[in-house]
C-alpha cells in the first residue's frame, strides 16, 4: 500500500538525511514576524499582514519546488543538500509559481463569490419571509457547493509533485494532479483524511501556543498589549521547531506516497538534467495502489 509505505519510508529518510529539515525551518523563520503583527496597531497590522502575504505568495513556491526536489532525492536514494534545494528551486520554480497563482487566484475568487452569495441569498430569504426550512434549504446548497470546491482543490494537491518530481509544466502538473488522484482514489482517501488530522492536531497546537505566548487584544480594535519577552521567544522557538517538524514530514511523507502511486521508485531526479515522464497514458488501464 502506498500509504503505509510513505509512513514507514519518510520516518527513515529525516533519520538519514537530517538536511531535509533545514528548508522548512527557514521558511518558519520567515514567518515568524506574522506572530507579532497582531500586537501592533490594528490598521499596521492589517497593511502588515497584507504585504506579508503578497510576499510570500512568491516565495512559498521557492520552498515547495526546493523542498519537494530535495525529499525527491532523498527517496531515490540519492544525497542532497542545500545546493541541491538552489538547484530545484531555479530549475522549477516559474512552473510552481504559475500553478500556485493560479490556485490562489481561483480560491480567492470563490471565496470572494461564497460571501456575497452568502449575503445575498440570506437576504432574500429575510425579506422574503421563507422561514428556517427554506434558510436551511439555501445553506445546504451552499454547503454542497463549498465541499465540491474543496474536493476539486484537492484533486490539484499534487500539482508541485507533478512539476518536480516527473517534469510537467504548470498547466500540465495541474491535469497531471487531477489525473493521479482520479485513478488512486482509495489511496487518496486514506492519505487526505490522514493528513486531515495531522493537520488538525498540529493547528490545535500551534493556537494554543500563540495564546500563552502573544495575549489577545483586550477590546475590539484595540492593539494586543506586547508580549512578555520570554513567553513570546519560547512561542516564536516552539512555533518555528514544530513548523520545521511537521511540515518536512508532510513534504517526505507526500512525495513517497506520490512516488509510490506514479511508479517511479528508484528513479533519482537531477534537477537540470532530463526528467522522467510519467505520461497520462500509463493510466489508461489503471491499477490503482490501494
Amino acid at each position: 500500500m502506498a500509504l503505509l509505505k510513505a509512513l514507514r519510508e519518510a520516518p527513515r529518510l529525516l533519520r538519514e538525511q537530517p538536511i531535509l529539515f533545514v528548508p522548512m525551518a527557514i521558511f518558519a523563520v520567515l514567518q515568524t514576524p506574522q506572530l507579532f503583527l497582531e500586537t501592533l496597531d490594528p490598521m499596521v497590522s492589517i497593511v502588515g499582514s497584507l504585504l506579508l502575504t503578497g510576499l510570500f505568495v512568491f516565495v512559498t513556491p521557492v520552498f515547495y519546488a526546493g523542498a519537494i526536489g530535495m525529499a525527491n532525492d532523498a527517496a531515490a536514494g540519492t544525497p542532497t543538500s542545500l545546493g541541491r534545494f538552489w538547484s530545484h528551486a531555479k530549475e522549477f520554480y516559474v512552473s510552481v509559481l504559475i500553478a500556485y497563482l493560479f490556485i490562489t487566484a481561483v480560491t480567492f475568487g470563490f471565496g470572494f463569490a461564497v460571501s456575497i452569495g452568502i449575503l445575498v441569498a440570506f437576504v432574500t430569504v429575510g425579506v422574503g419571509g421563507g422561514g428556517l426550512p427554506l434558510m436551511l434549504g439555501v445553506g445546504g446548497v451552499i454547503a454542497l457547493i463549498v465541499l465540491a470546491f474543496l474536493i476539486a482543490l484537492f484533486a490539484v494537491h499534487f500539482y508541485a509533485h507533478a512539476i518536480v518530481i516527473e517534469g510537467k509544466g504548470a498547466v500540465d502538473g495541474l491535469s497531471r494532479s487531477v489525473h493521479v488522484v482520479r485513478h488512486n482514489l482509495k489511496s487518496v482517501v486514506g492519505y487526505g483524511l490522514l493528513s486531515l488530522v495531522f493537520g488538525a492536531v498540529f493547528g490545535g497546537v500551534f493556537v494554543l501556543v500563540s495564546a500563552f505566548a502573544f495575549p489577545s487584544a483586550s477590546a475590539p480594535g484595540e492593539p494586543a498589549p506586547m508580549p512578555d519577552p520570554l513567553p513570546a521567544l519560547l512561542g516564536s522557538g516552539a512555533s518555528i521547531v514544530g513548523t520545521a517538524l511537521f511540515a518536512t514530514f508532510f513534504v517526505v511523507f507526500s512525495v513517497v506516497f506520490y512516488r509510490a502511486l506514479v511508479g517511479v521508485d528508484g528513479e533519482p531526479s537531477q534537477a537540470g538534467a532530463e526528467t522522467v515522464d510519467h505520461g497520462s497514458d500509463s493510466f489508461d488501464s489503471p491499477n490503482p495502489t490501494e
